[in-house]
Order: structure tokens, then sequence, then C-alpha cells
């Protein structure tokens, strides 16, 4: 399936752009740019990044067979992300429940979905790739292709890999493969974590992710089934 393209050499965020626009845009158009002056984390947190130095991108969904999945749509598009990873031959990728992708304990990616359904989702993607240096301070330690490989990597490169990917298979889902890549690059998994939930603090040990990519935390004999929520590793 195609997809459209458009660039900027800086915007203020690809996800508001595209959140603004999307009644103007096609379903899977991508905005990419080199700096973002205003990039967006999880919870209104920052997104900081070296101007010409990263992948920051968003695209936009419109399909309704999609747009049921939107729950989901974060960590598909992390599998997507850390298998173009592994097409470096960098080891020890993983995905951090929900929205993170890290290389060894270091976060090089991460995610954000944000949309008005049954409207449209926007789902926001940032790649550490040529960055060598980060801000100290940062709720976890920031790496980058670059500095796991030592040479530089081309960004547009990237793109022709990733772009096409996320669009070819979540057009032509397959959630069984989805999950057994997910169960097999666990970042969680056997870790003891606190998970906040409706403002609810539940302390335990990740066991696995079930069927519905619910992560699943055995906490004094229950076991929970978290379809969102904060983690913090104890």
């Amino acid at each position: 399936m195609q997809y459209k393209e458009i660039h900027f050499d800086e915007i203020d965020s690809t996800n508001t752009y595209l959140k603004n626009t999307y009644r103007l845009l096609d379903n899977f158009t991508f905005a990419s740019t080199d700096y973002q002056s205003h990039g967006k984390g999880r919870n209104d947190r920052i997104w900081n990044s070296d101007k010409g130095e990263n992948l920051m991108f968003s695209f936009l969904i419109k399909d309704e067979p999609l747009l049921k999945l939107a729950p989901i749509i974060s960590l598909l598009s992390a599998v997507e992300v850390a298998k173009a990873l592994e097409t470096y031959k960098i080891k020890d990728v993983s995905i951090k429940w929900p929205n993170d992708v890290i290389i060894g304990d270091k976060k090089v990616c991460g995610i954000l979905a944000e949309g008005e359904l049954p409207n449209y989702l926007v789902v926001g993607i940032g790649i550490n790739v040529n960055q060598k240096v980060f801000p100290e301070g940062l709720r976890r330690p920031a790496t980058s292709i670059y500095n796991v490989l030592n040479k530089e990597i081309s960004i547009s490169e990237l793109k022709e890999k990733l772009f096409p990917s996320i669009v070819n298979n979540l057009i032509n889902l397959d959630s069984n493969n989805y999950l057994e890549y997910f169960r097999n690059h666990n970042y969680l998994l056997n870790r003891r974590v606190r998970v906040l939930v409706n403002n609810e603090i539940f302390i335990g040990e990740v066991i696995g992710i079930d069927d519905n990519f619910c992560l699943q935390i055995l906490s004094h004999d229950i076991l929970l089934h978290i379809d969102s929520g904060e983690i913090e590793i104890l």
C-alpha cells in the first residue's frame, strides 16, 4: 500500500501538525522533521533532540479497522521499530511496555499515540539515530544507533526501511507475529515493578504479555492484566 510523506526542516511537533490537519490528509500520511521545537513525550513530557541527528516522525491512521486497535497501536509500532533496528545487526533490542524501545538498558526510541476516536489516531515516534551526547537527568538513560554501532546511519535509509514496513504490516495485520515478537523481546519480563492504574498502586513481578497485549503482573498471588498505566521498575 502506498503512503504519503511530508517533511519539514523544523516544526513545533509532527503529532500536533497531523492532529490539526487530519481532515485534509490521507490515511497513512507520514510527517517527519529535522527538528521539533516542542516535541512531545508521554504525560506532557518534552522530547528533546539535536537538529538533523535523529528520526522524528508521526503517521496518521484514519482506517476504521485499525482505529479499533488504537489501544495497542503503540505496541505494534514499537515492534516495527525494534525489527528495523535489528536489521543493523544491533543486539539486545527489547520493548519496554507500553511504548519504549530499549537497547541494553538504555532508551533508543519513544512512541506517543494521540487521537480523537473514532475519527483519527496519530502515532509519533522518535528514534535516536546519530546523536552522540544526551542530557543528564533523563528519567531513563538514553542511547543511539551511533553510540551502539560507533558509526553514522543514514536517516533516509532508516525511513525507507521503516515507513513501508509499518504500512504493509499494519494493513496486513498478523497479531500472532507481533505478539510472539513482543513476548520474546519483553524488557520487563521477570522484573519487579510498581504500576499506577486509576490512582491505585500495585507492586508485583511481570510474568508475561497476554493475548490482548496487556502486561501480566503477579501481585500478592493476584494476576493483574494491565492495559494502561505508568510503570516503574523497582
